[in-house]
């Protein structure tokens, strides 16, 4: 994790490497900021000076400036021109350097985003759809029984849109589906509960007399499956890998009640979680047979670097405590 002013931490080489605001005054300038690992890092996309300076709103002078910075810095050459000067080229050293100057600047926007989360005095929570039907209507009553429900800013997205929000720090913490272990190196994770996935079929399907199946015996069926952004459709390719034929989808969408609705209307097959299922009469639950099957795990995350504030801390308490109550 970057940190300001940091004293111990070398950056290639053993460098030692200080962060200014991008809003200080460079001393004789000597000293790097954040505005040089902007300018080189975009000059290693474009290899020209012109179309930097252009983006950054500034003068091809101050360009050179900041890579001459890094350049005395590191004691290296990071750009060399060909015999005609005309292309400008990223030397190995260059590259070297591009690939921390990356990480760097990642961590810098997540600290923006986090910092930011922290003054609005709000929580950012991550709610994919399938979750939210099944949790939060007891974890937003907890939440308003203790007088929080207004501080929470959620966010509505599938599984997959989720992580990629929270490792950025655009979210505090999120409920998240998976059908493997999150990446416990980067993230806390407590699980909720877990649940199966089911086929479901309207009253027309040759498969409405069953009780159970095994997916290989769908490869002639339609599918109708909840869309890309959705955990859903990484468990649909494990099935069909293992089945070894590629499912005839004829129709995604965002919404688990819009599958069933569709699916009683005998429109195709439809792939859910058991525990998003609404039963209805005009369809049948089919239990999957098949052995090593994905399961849907449901989880509320948040990254291990993250320091939760007080607000943050009592948030998370109350979701747990609201969806363990509600087993």
């Amino acid at each position: 994790m970057v940190q300001f002013w940091f004293e111990r931490r070398e950056l290639v080489c053993g460098a030692r490497f200080r962060i200014e605001s991008s809003k200080s005054t460079q001393t004789e300038g000597k000293a790097m900021n954040i505005k040089d690992l902007n300018y080189f890092h975009e000059l290693v996309h474009t290899r020209n000076f012109s179309e930097v300076a252009k983006k950054f709103k500034v003068s091809q002078p101050t360009i050179s400036l900041s890579i001459r910075r890094l350049e005395e810095e590191f004691q290296t050459t990071l750009f060399s021109r060909d015999q005609g000067q005309h292309h400008l080229e990223v030397t190995i050293s260059g590259q070297q350097l591009d690939e921390h100057v990356i990480t760097i600047l990642d961590q810098i926007n997540i600290a923006h985003n986090e910092i930011n989360n922290v003054n609005t005095k709000k929580v950012t929570l991550g709610l994919p759809p399938i979750m939210t039907s099944i949790f939060f209507p007891s974890i937003a009553a907890n939440l308003n029984k203790n007088g929080l429900l207004d501080s929470i800013i959620p966010f509505a997205k599938g599984s997959a849109d989720l992580i990629k929000m929270l490792l950025n720090g655009q979210l505090d913490m999120t409920l998240i589906g998976s059908i493997e272990e999150l990446d416990r190196n980067q993230l806390f994770v407590e699980q909720l509960a877990q649940s199966p996935f089911k086929i479901i079929v309207g009253k027309e399907s040759p498969h409405f007399g069953k009780d159970h199946i095994y997916f290989s015996e769908l490869s002639d069926d339609n599918f109708i499956s909840l869309d890309t952004s959705f955990i859903h459709s990484k468990a649909l390719k494990v099935f069909s890998h293992n089945s070894h034929f590629r499912p005839n989808i004829i129709y995604q969408s965002n919404e688990a009640q819009v599958i069933q609705e569709m699916v009683q209307n005998n429109v195709g097959v439809g792939f859910l979680v058991d525990a998003a299922i609404k039963p209805n009469s005009d369809m049948k639950v089919l239990n999957l047979l098949d052995e090593d099957q994905p399961t849907f795990h449901m989880n509320l995350a948040y990254r291990n670097d993250h320091i939760l504030n007080p607000l943050q801390k009592q948030v998370m308490d109350l979701i747990l405590e609201a969806t363990k109550n509600r087993e």
